[in-house]
């Protein structure tokens, strides 16, 4: 498969044509006439999963359907200016700011969340492309990308090509997806003596890390092979605290022995030894009367050691520290334990 990237002569020669449209600008107009809306069908990588002792890993890429509004953020190369367009997700449909002209070759680079404060830069660096992500908050409920491929609907959607070539119309591109991040998937199970007296219901869970925000950057060498694109990811952490509420219900979500339930939330990678999980949660007795409200567990996280593109799980057992006569609430204290 042919792979066309825009290096810094096509930069430099948008440069000169858009000097040029100075005194062509009935061409010019032409041309933003054919301009037609980028569409995209965007994808994103597994987890390598982690269970803390054993890794297993999965590869490949599933379509990506997000289960609440966001947004894309796309270079559109070349530009004069290169200046990030707006992809958005919202009422089961995505929504592209970006356009393109039949005939034109372009280099399609970008990240998943575009959302303040995070803000963009990209430059050429030789055969390499150079994307800076800056302000990513430390801690995210979102998922953090990069684009590390694109497509349009024809033939094999691989790693490492960036080049899109526009049509007069229907412009469909398929887009993939790494992680930036790495993953805590939390398994929570309830100790089966205490499940027989007591039932928990989880109300909201918020991961804490030390540090405020972080920076990334990206270096990616296109390539025709299908090989991963990312030469290497430099994070510098800033600040010093930030949370991210990853799971809220506000009749809280019931726990029981029988069933396990998980929840996730994405981390920078050098920040695996400064997480604190804090869950918020009810107590009821066994015939379903609330005993305990807004109860909070805290537990710091052991070191995750995570790199990106890694999903660590831990097992909280929720057990009590002491159970003395049921008729007395206050002696009924249970404690989230990190296996």
């Amino acid at each position: 498969m042919k792979y066309i990237i825009g290096k810094i002569h096509l930069w430099l020669l948008a440069i000169a044509c858009s000097l040029l449209a100075v005194g062509c600008s009935s061409d010019h107009a032409d041309e933003q006439e054919t301009a037609s809306t980028l569409q995209v069908m965007p994808y994103t990588a597994t987890y390598h999963e982690s269970d803390f002792l054993m890794r297993s890993v999965s590869a490949g890429y599933t379509a990506y359907n997000p289960d609440h509004d966001l947004a894309i953020g796309l270079y559109v190369l070349p530009e004069e200016t290169p200046t990030v367009k707006l992809i958005r997700y919202s009422s089961g449909e995505w929504h592209s700011q970006a356009k393109v002209v039949g005939g034109n070759t372009y280099s399609i680079y970008g990240y998943m969340p575009k959302k303040d404060p995070i803000t963009s830069t990209i430059s050429q660096s030789g055969e390499n492309v150079v994307l800076t992500l800056t302000d990513i908050p430390a801690v995210s409920a979102d998922d953090v990308c990069v684009i590390t491929g694109v497509k349009d609907m024809t033939g094999d959607l691989l790693q490492g090509s960036f080049a899109y070539e526009g049509l007069s119309d229907n412009n469909y591109v398929r887009l993939l997806l790494d992680h930036l991040f790495a993953s805590v998937r939390i398994h929570f199970a309830i100790d089966a003596e205490y499940s027989a007296l007591r039932s928990i219901k989880l109300k909201k869970l918020t991961l804490i890390s030390t540090s405020a925000s972080a920076t990334a950057t990206i270096v990616l060498r296109p390539n025709a092979t299908g090989i991963d694109p990312v030469q290497s990811v430099n994070y510098v952490s800033t600040g010093s605290t930030s949370s991210a509420m990853f799971f809220e219900s506000t009749t809280g979500e019931d726990l029981t022995s029988a069933v396990v339930s998980d929840y996730s939330c994405c981390f920078a990678p050098i920040l695996s030894n400064t997480l604190t999980l804090v869950s918020t949660y009810d107590v009821y007795d066994r015939k379903g009367n609330k005993i305990r409200e807004n109860c909070t567990a805290t537990n710091k996280l052991p070191n995750l050691s995570a790199a990106r593109g890694q999903r660590v799980t831990l097992d909280l057992t929720v057990a009590p520290t002491y159970l003395g006569v049921l008729s007395e609430p206050d002696l009924d204290n249970p404690t989230f334990t990190v296996n």
